[in-house]
């Protein structure tokens, strides 16, 4: 290398380092370009003396050429005005042509690539005009036109006049580094467009778990852009993922600098998530994915195999082998595979599903199998099979193949069930065909023969003994007696019949309405078997058809019966109980309102004794209900009882109906039993209810019409037609299935009314509700009772009278109350205590003994004992129980109905006794 070449290679390494000190800066040849230096620069020749001697001092030429090619470093000068090019020896080397030629100015600006040569064109005139150097990269044309990068260097040097005298520079070699940059950044580029892209979300925390990167579908999935989350905390950012399981999983992941792999459920986003966490020095970097899906999928095949396990079926899968001769191995089966062959899963995995054959298994059928699971054909078979335990069972299976995508069947999945019992059916059906017919002459029941492929059906001569159709044809039998099935219930009667054929039912039965030939609808119950073939479809089907009218009407009247038997029970003994509180309650009323004469107070206790009447109407009331309380006619204002029942009705009809009162108070008076119209109006809004089971509303109005006073009960349920109105009122008519209603509703009413000399009337349509109206003669002003409260003194006496009474409070307070008419009382608690005292304690004038007591004896037994051994001993018998007329036929005098008032007890005993002397 020449003087002039050294100085272009040292300058230009200067430069270069000086310019780009990470670049190629190696620590030799930047001490060597340091001590070196610009010297050249100060100086007017091509290499100053001084820089002789630091050549000399700190390297030779051949350090500078290792420099120069270690660096692909070259230098070039132009003199100017001439704009003479000189190149050193790298320069040639990195233009990859041969040394020696002649370069003009022009040639070498050529050498540049086109789109580049206007630039460094600009940047060297530049530096020609004002001495400004230039450092830039662009790329050549190299020999064999090859492009390359390179870094072109150019500084102005002046001369003693310090004109700019030439302009000399560096040429590097930097393709590869740029080559390397391009690769670098294409990496970078392809690596996001990667992040973006992939399925998976993406996201980096630094070590303050601060956001530092999310790909696009991290913001999909985070319902987030990354605008917002960027140098964001995550923490604040989702507190969710703070307060649940990510938070410890992420902090453990970075603590033991180990990899976090989990699955949460993040409940705010509504998904669940597959989450895996990276530590790194820079902090975590995490990939997560949206698995809903799948878990959902889990969760339904967990569900799947559940459901598989439970079933009655027995379920069999097998994997097919890679070889067709070698078979089939089972690989599961379900719980009913077990109950039905005895065998455990463990004892089936792993086995070929022919174990399961024995020496009585068909080798067609065996044969018939293989060939469908070689073909990965399905097939349906019937096969005898044996258990465990050596039991022969048959078994109705089908065998499907599961296909790959490269059509070979991976597994087959049999599914099945015993028909063992079915089997030894047809077989005893087969033995019993003539011994059918021969009880189908002796039956009372329409038997028939259906052949289902041609739809001809025989009956036997029953069908018109019993239901009046003669000559019914046998072709298109079923449509025939599909006709004759009442029109609401023969869609369903069909659906079933139609179902249990298609299905694998061997028996049906269903109960409806069948018409006879008189045009009349008889409760039937039509059972029938069905007769399969070998491949389990129905081929025929026999059986009877039986006229159940009355047996259903009887059982209808026997549940009505019971019904009221256990409620009349059970209000029975809440009678007897509130009664003899409320006698007691009536009779300190009474003595409160005969004793207090303070107007106020006065009130206050009538207005006691008004409401313990009104709770003796209550009782009165449940006691109607059973049946077992006789009809009390009495003038009422009829207002009252719909004023009465209203709370009840509002519980009785639910929340979805809404109930109306419009209560005229110029309705009037009339004479009626008041229980029993709250029954009656109680019965009608339950049916109103009942016609109503989306929810609607009932109004009750009163009113007066002419000489009667009216009671409505209007509904917007589902209406009658003509002919349910002309039966509304007989008995055991209804419009319900068996067993929801007894058809004695409307007919009690109806009795009732009629009993009351009034008169009852229907107004329906279907779709457009229902009114009932209730009429009853209105009475005149001088029948309507005034209410007024006496306190005329109690007629009393001073007679010896036995108390027989268990509960204290109603003893104690009869006792004070004969007591205060001046009586002579002794009390007994029993009847045997009674009748004990009547022996040492006597004579007496009268017992009066409550009919319900503890012990062996009854108070009616009692009465019976007392009227044989003491004939003139008058016995006057109370009761809570409704059944006063039976009751008095064990007693002398006339029973006392409980509650009874003070003057009630005074006026009965008093008259028991005068009757009685009467009699003597």
């Amino acid at each position: 290398m020449d003087q002039f070449s050294a100085g272009l290679v040292v300058g230009g390494i200067s430069g270069f380092v000086l310019a780009w000190p990470t670049q190629n800066a190696w620590p030799w040849a930047v001490g060597v370009t340091l001590l070196i230096g610009w010297r050249f620069r100060q100086n007017r020749g091509l290499l100053s003396e001084t820089g002789h001697q630091a050549l000399d001092i700190y390297g030779n030429q051949s350090l500078l050429e290792i420099a120069g090619k270690t660096a692909k470093l070259g230098g070039w000068m132009v003199h100017l005005p001439d704009r003479r090019l000189e190149w050193s020896d790298e320069t040639w080397a990195i233009h990859e042509r041969p040394r020696g030629e002649t370069v003009t100015f022009e040639q070498g600006l050529g050498y540049f690539a086109p789109e580049w040569r206007d630039s460094i064109t600009r940047h060297f005139e530049a530096c020609v005009a004002t001495g400004l150097p230039y450092d830039t990269e662009v790329e050549i044309i190299a020999g064999a036109s090859r492009r390359k990068w390179v870094r072109a260097i150019g500084v102005a040097i002046r001369d003693d006049m310090g004109r700019i005298s030439r302009i000399q520079g560096s040429l590097q070699d930097i393709d590869e580094r740029k080559r390397l940059e391009n690769t670098a950044r294409d990496l970078k580029r392809r690596f996001a467009e990667s992040m973006e892209n992939i399925s998976d979300a993406f996201f980096q925390l630094d070590t303050d778990w601060r956001f530092t990167y999310l790909n696009h579908q991290a913001e999909r999935l985070l319902e987030r852009p990354r605008s917002m989350l960027l140098g964001r905390l995550i923490w604040q950012e989702f507190p969710e993922a703070s307060s649940g399981i990510i938070r410890p999983h992420y902090e453990r992941a970075v603590r033991e600098r180990k990899t976090a792999d989990f699955e949460v459920f993040y409940e705010s986003l509504g998904v669940w998530f597959s989450v895996t966490a990276y530590p790194g020095s820079g902090g975590l970097t995490v990939y997560f994915r949206d698995v809903t899906k799948r878990y959902a999928a889990d969760q339904h095949l967990r569900l799947l195999e559940m459901a598989i396990s439970r079933i009655d079926d027995f379920v069999i899968i097998a994997q097919a082998a890679s070889l067709p001769e070698n078979g089939l191995t089972i690989v599961y089966v379900n719980d009913a595979f077990v109950r039905i062959t005895g065998y455990s899963s463990d004892d089936a995995l792993g086995r070929s599903p022919s174990f399961l054959q024995g020496h009585r298994t068909d080798a067609a059928t065996i044969e018939e199998i293989n060939s469908a699971v070689s073909q990965s054909k399905a097939i349906q078979v019937e096969i005898l099979n044996y258990a465990r335990d050596g039991r022969e069972y048959w078994a109705e299976t089908s065998i499907a193949p599961i296909v790959g995508p490269d059509g070979r069947a991976t597994h087959f999945v049999a599914t099945g069930r015993d028909i063992t019992g079915k089997k030894r059916a047809e077989e005893r059906l087969a033995e019993s065909e003539e011994r059918f017919s021969i009880v189908a002459m002796m039956t009372t029941d329409a038997i028939w023969d259906w052949d289902i492929a041609t739809g001809d059906v025989q009956w036997n001569s029953n069908i018109a003994s019993v239901f009046g159709h003669d000559d019914v044809p046998v072709e298109d039998g079923f449509r025939e007696w599909e006709a004759k099935i009442h029109p609401e219930d023969r869609a369903r009667v069909v659906s079933s019949v139609l179902a249990a054929i298609d299905g694998k039912a061997e028996t049906w039965v269903e109960e409806f309405r069948f018409r006879r030939g008189t045009g009349t609808y008889a409760e039937v119950l039509d059972q029938g078997h069905i007769i399969r073939n070998a491949k389990a479809k129905a081929t025929r089907m026999v059986g009877g058809l039986r006229d159940i009218t009355e047996i259903r009407l009887n059982e209808a009247k026997r549940l009505q019966a019971q019904r009221l038997e256990a409620i009349g029970q059970l209000t029975g003994g809440i009678a007897h109980d509130f009664n003899n509180l409320l006698t007691v309650l009536i009779g300190t009323a009474e003595t409160l309102v005969d004793e207090i004469g303070e107007p106020r107070l006065s009130a206050v206790a009538q207005l006691n004794h008004k409401a313990a009447r009104q709770g003796a109407a209550l009782t009165r009331q449940l006691l109607t209900f059973a049946g077992r309380h006789p009809l009390e006619p009495a003038a009422l204002n009829i207002n009252s009882p719909v004023l009465a029942i209203e709370g009840l009705l509002t519980s009785a009809l639910g929340e979805a109906i809404v109930l109306h009162l419009q209560i005229d108070p110029a309705a009037g008076y009339v004479r009626a039993d008041a229980a029993q119209l709250e029954a009656s109006l109680i019965n009608l809004c339950i049916n109103a209810r009942d016609a109503m089971p989306d929810g609607g509303s009932v109004t009750i109005s009163t009113a007066p019409s002419g000489d009667d006073a009216l009671i409505q009960i209007s509904d917007n349920g589902f209406g009658m037609d003509a002919d349910t109105r002309a039966k509304a009122f007989e008995p055991f008519f209804t419009t319900k299935p068996f067993g929801k209603g007894s058809g004695l509703g409307l007919s009690t009413v109806y009795g009732f009314v009629r009993q009351s000399e009034g008169r009852i009337e229907i107004e329906s349509e279907p779709g457009k509700g229902t009114t009932v109206s209730l009429y009853f003669p209105r009475l005149t002003p001088t029948e309507i009772p005034a209410e007024t409260f006496s306190n005329r003194a109690l007629d009393g006496g001073n007679e010896c009278i036995l108390v027989v009474e268990d509960d204290p409070m109603v003893r104690g307070f009869a006792a004070e109350t004969l007591i205060s008419l001046g009586y002579s009382i002794t009390c007994a608690a029993d009847a045997t205590e009674a009748l004990r005292m009547l022996k040492t304690d006597g004579p007496f004038d009268l017992v009066f003994s409550d009919v319900v007591m503890p012990g062996a004896i009854d108070g009616r037994a009692m009465a019976s004992k007392i009227t044989a051994q003491y004939p003139n001993l008058p016995v006057v018998l109370t009761t809570g129980y409704a059944d006063i007329e039976r009751i008095g036929a064990a007693s002398s005098a006339k029973p006392l109905p409980k509650p009874y008032s003070r003057r009630g007890l005074g006026k009965a005993l008093r008259d028991a006794i005068d009757a009685s002397r009467d009699n003597r």
